[in-house]
């Protein structure tokens, strides 16, 4: 089984093609289909992923760490009970995560995985997806811009030209990709995205 990945700044989740063709998100042990992007360090061997970790964030922040995906391909570490994480660590536990709900909601093992990422992300920032996607134990096997996937699932059933602007405003990062759909192809014209606070507030309002 393949599935798909979303791995957001706040929020996260995964995904398959159900036996009639269609994409289902799949739940997790809250019966969420977001699950928070938080990881919560109870102590050197427990680690807890998701809404119990985003819980814990107010009442023990430094055990914890939230939106780390604005760190990836960078040298920014966190520093948890003496020892320092890098964003690709966390990114990983994150991942590992996602994949149990998914082997224990379809009941079969994972062979890969598709992640989305922002239109901007760098080689740094897409290698350093890759590698948590190894440290998870799952094969990435494509990296998909966000803004892509929107496009692509919105002009699956197009059968004439169309031209489409997706504006992804995620937690952390604002996207733009526009495309252009003909004979049931697609073609991403332009893409850019910001990962600055101040624009992002701007936009937001």
């Amino acid at each position: 089984m393949i599935i798909g990945i979303d791995l957001g700044t706040t929020n996260s989740l995964a995904a398959f093609i159900n036996r009639e063709g269609k994409p289902e998100i799949i739940i997790n042990e809250r019966g969420s289909r977001l699950t928070p992007s938080v990881v919560h360090f109870k102590n050197d061997i427990e680690v807890i992923v998701g809404e119990m970790a985003r819980s814990q964030l107010i009442l023990k922040s430094d055990q914890s760490v939230s939106c780390i995906k604005r760190y990836m391909g960078t040298d920014y570490q966190v520093n948890i009970m003496g020892r320092n994480y890098n964003p690709t660590e966390i990114s990983g536990l994150i991942l590992r995560k996602l994949l149990k709900y998914a082997r224990e909601y379809l009941g079969q093992d994972i062979e890969g995985a598709v992640v989305t990422v922002p239109a901007y992300f760098n080689d740094n920032q897409r290698q350093a997806t890759l590698m948590a996607g190894e440290i998870a134990g799952v094969k990435i096997l494509k990296l998909l811009n966000e803004p892509t996937a929107a496009a692509l699932a919105y002009g699956i059933n197009l059968d004439t030209r169309q031209h489409v602007l997706v504006l992804d405003i995620g937690g952390g990062t604002f996207d733009i990709t526009l495309m252009e759909y003909e004979e049931g192809s697609c073609r991403v014209i332009g893409s850019g995205g910001s990962t600055s606070w101040e624009e992002l507030i701007l936009i937001r309002g």
